[in-house]
């Protein structure tokens, strides 16, 4: 992301801010399997910041989060299950640096009290270690995806979006599109649409196999 001029990358962030994880998805965003869920604040989006912890220790995270840049989405794995990694402390760390928030493979805590978005696997009360981490700002596996810092990272209601930092623009130019077939379509629904393609779908289907729990259609 260094290449990439400050006001350039904050006016990429702020374009796909405003678009749901569903339409960014749909115009070519790489989707990230269900796993973690919305703890603090219910919406994300910046420039992946990684950090592969040690197991119940969240020193890695705590050096990330004095380093965050404003937009920064700060990313940590491998810190297991044992402990909360990211609570109302190290959230207000990195809200002051203006990170837009967390995306953890693990546990969080103070969950009324964080001072930014964090997606996590659930809340754990007790406090981690200090004490070593793996490899900072290095790519990274989230819930089975490879994250390379700099790529960005979209979270909502819906889900989590990878934005790969090569294909943002490209996936920036396609939204247009995909936001005007989905408006297009609801007038279409409301007005009264052509189901033809359904019929053809169901006519196409297999017939359910004998002892099968297949309604028919």
């Amino acid at each position: 992301m260094d290449h990439v001029p400050d006001s350039a990358a904050e006016s990429l962030r702020q374009a796909f801010s405003a678009i749901a994880s569903t339409d960014v998805a749909d115009a070519g965003g790489v989707p990230l399997p269900p796993g973690l869920k919305a703890i603090g604040g219910t919406r994300l989006c910046g420039f992946a910041r990684t950090v592969q912890l040690s197991p119940g220790d969240n020193l890695g995270l705590q050096a990330l989060a004095v380093q965050a840049r404003p937009g920064d989405v700060l990313v940590a794995v491998g810190g297991g299950s044992e402990t909360a990694l990211v609570g109302e402390l190290l959230s207000l760390r990195a809200a002051v640096r203006g990170a837009a928030g967390f995306l953890v493979d693990g546990y969080a805590r103070d969950s009324g009290l964080l001072a930014l978005p964090v997606f996590a696997r659930g809340t754990m009360p007790r406090k981690p270690r200090r004490e070593d981490f793996v490899a900072l700002d290095e790519p990274a596996e989230l819930l089975g995806v490879t994250v390379t810092p700099g790529d960005l990272l979209l979270a909502d209601e819906d889900g989590i979006v990878l934005i790969p930092r090569s294909d943002a623009e490209a996936i920036l130019a396609k939204l247009p599109a995909v936001l005007q077939a989905n408006e297009v379509q609801k007038a279409q629904i409301v007005a009264g649409e052509d189901l033809s393609w359904l019929e053809d779908a169901l006519a196409r289907r297999r017939p359910p196999t004998p002892g099968s729990n297949q309604p028919p259609v």
